[in-house]
């Protein structure tokens, strides 16, 4: 395949803007192998599932690890086993409007066949760019969970029946609510042994979490003064410190002559539980969290860099936190912002916003140590810690992660407060999340850099056309005067070397004005407008008349007599004048019938130009309608290379695309498809 000479200056420009493409396209790649590396590390099954075929598109490392190789599989294949056809239960019609496009998102538990294991599934249909509709699948293992929850409920209607040696704490308070029995039980999950409680029948309220006390207290008292049983979930310290959950079951207890004689509880330790609630949730917000940010990659820098830190509150379940940046020589951070619990709390008035790396407290050693940095209990002496002035907000627990990037320092983010210990998970995910905003900026970036030598490769391309065209022409127009004009005195050669200069002017101003058209087609807005096709076609047609006619070619036109369509009458005139011109070019001498074709689609309209000439090869057909390529074998037929690119690009912005089909007679099909919701 053959493509226009260009000049000099031409070929570093279009070699600038290739190597500039390719660094974009790397940044892009290195965006998506992040987002891989970071679905294959989450301690959970996912994988992506086409919503119409039922197709494995994606699955993770823990996902292939468990339920084996996905290649070739469906959903029912690969997470069943022996099932011959879509589930029963498929969630496919939930996550699907009337018209299949993607809708909300599910939550469910389900047992798998294949594992045996319980998991739950959080589900979500988004539409990929290539337009098919897909199901995200996240799954996280609750089979210890659930296996605990069923045991404790095997387990509570024995315990509630029994009073002594139950594995859960049993109480009985009487009508002045001291202790008139207390299982030994209670030495297991407090720590304390029935003779304190015993003792002291105000210990139950002591070792309440105290930001729990109250909430026990007006539970308590609403409590025995209800004929009824009542449940309530609290935090109690331990003796050694622990914070544990405990679900609380209380009824009254009645003796003789229904006489209320106080009320009994059953006390159960359901701190796994809640910690596997939390972790699952935790888990299911990290990568919801991850997923967001991808999805916000289009807002403006600051937009993301207050995403970054809002989120990196939750997701370490922190209740205060800064985002820095840092300058070339690492000596100075600059914060980008505060969290809004700062803002809020921080009663200093003259907040800084640059501080210097070498007089920081603790969180400057994330810098200079290029390492995450964690204290768990703020109140222990340091030598690392420098003080905070008056008005700084309370601090108990911190943790400080840096960005590194070419073995630099480039940001910081900083959380604190956290009600549990800060772990190597938290960092990690923080992490990620930098990471994540890292990679965002820097492909912003290209991109930038990229669209600004487009602009500056389109306004050169516009000049060199503009400034091809106008001597092109005159060149032309003085070698026809040469030649008609001295008909008589030049010789045969002298003729066609005429003949040769005006066609190749001719053949330069032609591809003078394809570049404008490219441009101003890939530019201008388009004027949607209610159009007839018939009109399109019968004006396409009048103009190669006269081709037609004196090549004795047939033009047909197939499909409804009267076709409204809403599009640009401009753009549409181009794709028929440009696809007619490109059957007439390489049509050959076996071409002898043109022919117009629309058909329909639920959401396109699809125009097409056929016709029987010379057909075009199968590996040829996806290149055709790049810039610059033509069919090859014809060097005898000149072309700019631009008349398909023109139609792809009108095609696009009518939210379409254009294709190439075989006919029934082996000729080639072109076809456009227009939506319908312009």
């Amino acid at each position: 395949m053959k493509q226009k000479k260009t000049t000099v200056s031409s070929k570093k420009h279009l070699v600038k803007t290739q190597r500039t493409s390719r660094l974009a396209g790397k940044a892009s790649q290195k965006s998506i192998n992040y987002y891989f590396d970071i679905l294959d590390n989450l301690d959970a099954i996912i994988f992506v599932v086409n919503m119409q075929s039922h197709e494995i598109l994606y699955a993770n490392k823990n996902a292939l690890s468990l339920l084996g190789n996905f290649t070739g599989k469906t959903c029912w294949q690969f997470l069943q086993g022996d099932v011959s056809g879509p589930c029963s239960f498929c969630s496919t019609r939930y996550l699907l409007n009337s018209d299949g496009t993607p809708h909300g998102s599910l939550s469910y538990d389900i047992q798998n066949t294949v594992t045996s294991g319980w998991y739950n599934v959080h589900e979500r249909s988004v539409n990929l760019p290539d337009g098919r509709s897909v199901r995200i699948h996240l799954a996280t293992d609750i089979t210890d969970k659930k296996k605990t929850v069923d045991k404790l409920k095997k387990s509570e209607e024995k315990h509630r029946t029994v009073a002594d040696y139950t594995y859960d704490w049993e109480c009985w308070l009487n009508e002045k609510r001291n202790f008139e029995y207390i299982s030994p039980s209670c030495q297991r999950i407090t720590g304390h042994y029935r003779e304190e409680f015993l003792a002291d029948p105000s210990l139950l309220k002591k070792i309440i979490h105290p930001e729990d006390r109250s909430k026990f207290i007006r539970h308590q008292d609403k409590a025995f003064q209800s004929p009824r049983s009542s449940h309530l979930e609290f935090r109690i310290i331990s003796r050694d410190g622990t914070i544990k959950w405990i679900s609380h079951y209380c009824q009254p207890v009645y003796g003789e002559g229904d006489s209320f004689r106080g009320r009994r509880s059953s006390n159960r330790d359901i701190t796994e539980k809640i910690e596997a609630e939390t972790k699952t949730k935790l888990n299911a917000l990290r990568l919801s969290t991850l997923i967001s940010l991808y999805e916000k990659k289009e807002l403006d820098i600051e937009e993301i860099c207050d995403f970054v830190l809002e989120s990196s509150l939750p997701i370490t379940s922190s209740s205060i936190g800064f985002l820095g940046f840092l300058n070339e020589n690492e000596s100075v951070v600059t914060i980008h912002a505060w969290s809004q619990k700062v803002m809020r709390e921080c009663s200093i008035r003259e907040k800084s916003i640059e501080f210097n790396v070498l007089k920081a407290g603790v969180w400057g050693e994330a810098v200079r140590q290029r390492q995450p940095f964690v204290i768990n209990d703020f109140s222990l002496d340091s030598p690392l810690k420098k003080g905070t002035p008056e008005g700084h907000v309370d601090v108990d627990r911190f943790l400080a992660v840096p960005l590194l990037s070419n073995n630099k320092v480039i940001a910081i983010v900083a959380v604190g407060n956290k009600e549990e210990p800060y772990t190597n998970g938290d960092a990690d995910q923080l992490k990620l999340l930098l990471e994540g905003m890292w990679q965002i900026l820097q492909r912003k970036k290209a991109e930038k850099e990229v669209f600004k030598q487009s602009e500056k490769i389109r306004h050169f391309a516009g000049a060199v056309a503009h400034d091809l065209k106008s001597p092109a022409i005159s060149v032309c127009g003085l070698a026809k005067i040469l030649k008609d004009k001295y008909v008589n005195i030049l010789d045969e050669r002298g003729l066609k070397y005429c003949e040769q200069i005006m066609k190749s002017s001719e053949q330069i101003s032609s591809l003078a004005e394809d570049i404008n058209s490219y441009i101003t087609t890939r530019d201008t807005p388009c004027d949607f407008k209610v159009l007839e096709l018939k009109e399109i076609w019968s004006t396409v047609r009048g103009e190669f008349m006269l081709q037609l006619q004196d090549r004795n070619i047939s033009w047909v036109e197939s499909g409804m007599e009267f076709i409204e369509i809403v599009g640009s009458r401009i753009g549409m005139l181009r794709i028929f004048r440009n696809l007619v011109e490109n059957a007439l070019k390489y049509g050959g001498e076996s071409l002898s019938e043109i022919t117009m074709g629309y058909k329909t689609s639920e959401e396109y309209h699809i125009l097409m130009v056929g016709n029987n000439g010379a057909g075009i090869l199968e590996e040829d057909e996806e290149v055709i309608f790049q810039e610059f390529k033509r069919k090859p074998k014809s060097p005898q037929v000149y072309g700019s290379g631009l008349g398909l690119a023109i139609v792809k690009e009108i095609a696009k912005k009518h939210k379409g695309r254009s294709w190439l089909e075989k006919g029934s007679d082996g000729g080639p099909v072109f076809c456009v498809s227009i939506a319908k919701d312009l």
